[in-house]
């Protein structure tokens, strides 16, 4: 059990890592034409120089002391409740209707990438992973978890995996996510600039992006109303926003507790393993909504709860990827493999010709954004909307922001994603995957329906 100095020691160790892969950044203009971002750099600096890198030269911790690895091995399973307590805490709120209206088609196309990941990955086991590979049933989930959850996901259910003797999974699973990060980055980048350039594609971007603009995948333009800050309450807005994400995490906390003790009561065991993250969500949500209610929410800069939630984010990222075995990744290499091409493969084809039919306007800034996001980060999507569309001549970002709304709660790292290795027990891994499928072919057919007649009521007026 890591002591308070370990942790000390630890956190100053990672913030050194943090600064080596930020000036490495700044000075690489191949890095910086891939927006990879600093956090994934540190991520493999801190996998090179640990036991896994120059270690195995020399039978050692290589630089880093076991105490320190210790620590960051801990850190994502806990810094992924405050990413998640932060990704609505500060946003205003608009009403159910409007929120509805521009996200529909967005929150369609997220439902069908990720029930698609969950059918194509429970196939993929059922049919060829499992009997050729040997992959707990468990693996079905994965490439839902990895790429459409990313990074904390995987950290967060860890003890989820592990609790259904699937622990080997997470190794696996922290390699499909950083593969998905990189090629979301890499990818997206090139269907940007082949959608610029193909005159089958229309998009409200003429020219290509520039590599010297230097967007950041960790980082998004601000919205125009961001809240104003607040000079009533005696404390800098990191310091109220680390206030109003506590209170979040506190909530979450006795939410988690509250239906753990119900369940016991009635004899079952069902949240006694489940994680914190998706109920730190809505903590966010409560206490944005008691903001509203009781006149604070001016208090609750928007910048600030980000600022908060991209240093969880970059430490999950880092210390997820510095503490990966790859013992475990060259064990499951092939099946590695298989589900990162299927679900690249799966993210193209929804982004390039589903979308095409579900976004009935500007369908390629809306479908580039879903597909930035089902390679693991929000913010990837909004990177990739910075590139098609830097002017804000379409509504995709406003859509796009609304969309998280109602999906985070859910999916890419919400209650279904956590819900899904208990469903895969409890019902088998051959019902599991058919229930996905159907939900797949079903919210595709209500989006292409739905585009159908918004181009229907266009043409009448």
């Amino acid at each position: 059990m890591p002591e308070a100095s370990d942790i000390g020691t630890g956190l100053v160790v990672l913030s050194v890592v943090l600064f080596v892969a930020s000036w490495t950044r700044r000075k690489s203009t191949f890095l910086r034409a891939l927006f990879i971002p600093v956090a994934v750099i540190g991520g493999f600096l801190a996998l090179g120089l640990g036991p896994e890198g120059i270690g195995r030269l020399n039978d050692s911790h290589g630089v880093f002391s076991p105490r320190i690895f210790a620590v960051w091995e801990a850190i994502p399973g806990y810094l992924v409740n405050v990413m998640c307590a932060s990704l609505l805490l500060g946003e205003r709120l608009p009403s159910l209707p409007k929120i509805w209206g521009l996200s529909a088609a967005h929150v369609i196309v997220g439902g069908v990438m990720s029930a698609g990941q969950f059918a194509i990955g429970g196939a993929l086991v059922l049919l060829l992973l499992g009997p050729v590979f040997g992959m707990s049933s468990q693996a079905g989930a994965l490439i839902e978890m990895a790429f459409a959850g990313g990074h904390g996901t995987m950290a967060g259910l860890s003890g989820v995996l592990e609790e259904h003797d699937a622990g080997e999974l997470v190794d696996v699973g922290l390699g499909l996510a950083t593969i998905g990060m990189v090629s979301g980055v890499v990818i997206g980048t090139l269907l940007v600039n082949y959608a610029i350039k193909s005159p089958s594609i229309p998009t409200v971007r003429t020219m290509q992006t520039s590599p010297e603009e230097d967007l950041d995948i960790d980082h998004h333009r601000p919205a125009p109303d961001d809240p104003p800050l607040d000079e009533d309450t005696g404390m800098s807005q990191i310091t109220t926003a680390f206030m109003y994400l506590g209170v979040s995490l506190f909530l979450a906390i006795c939410m988690l507790q509250g239906l753990r003790w119900v369940t016991n009561q009635l004899g079952g065991t069902m949240f006694d393993h489940f994680p914190l993250f998706p109920f730190a969500i809505l903590g966010g949500v409560v206490v944005q909504l008691a903001g509203r209610r009781f006149a604070f929410e001016d208090q609750i800069n928007r910048r600030a709860v980000e600022a908060l939630g991209g240093i969880a984010v970059d430490g999950i990222i880092i210390c997820a990827i510095g503490t990966l075995s790859l013992a475990a990744l060259g064990k499951n290499f092939m099946p590695l493999l298989i589900l990162a091409v299927a679900s690249i493969s799966w993210s193209i084809f929804v982004a390039m010709v589903l979308g095409r039919y579900i976004f009935s306007q500007h369908y390629f800034e809306h479908s580039i954004a879903e597909f930035g996001e089902s390679q693991g980060n929000v913010a990837t999507g909004f990177m990739m909307v910075d590139m098609v569309d830097p002017d804000r001549r379409t509504n995709t970002i406003t859509a796009y922001g609304y969309r998280q709304l109602i999906t985070r709660p859910l999916i890419g790292g919400g209650f279904i994603t956590a819900l899904a290795v208990p469903a895969i027990a409890s019902l088998g891994l051959a019902a599991f995957t058919a229930i996905t499928a159907v939900l797949t072919v079903a919210l595709a057919a209500w989006g292409i329906w739905r585009a159908r007649g918004e181009a229907a009521i266009r043409e009448r007026e």
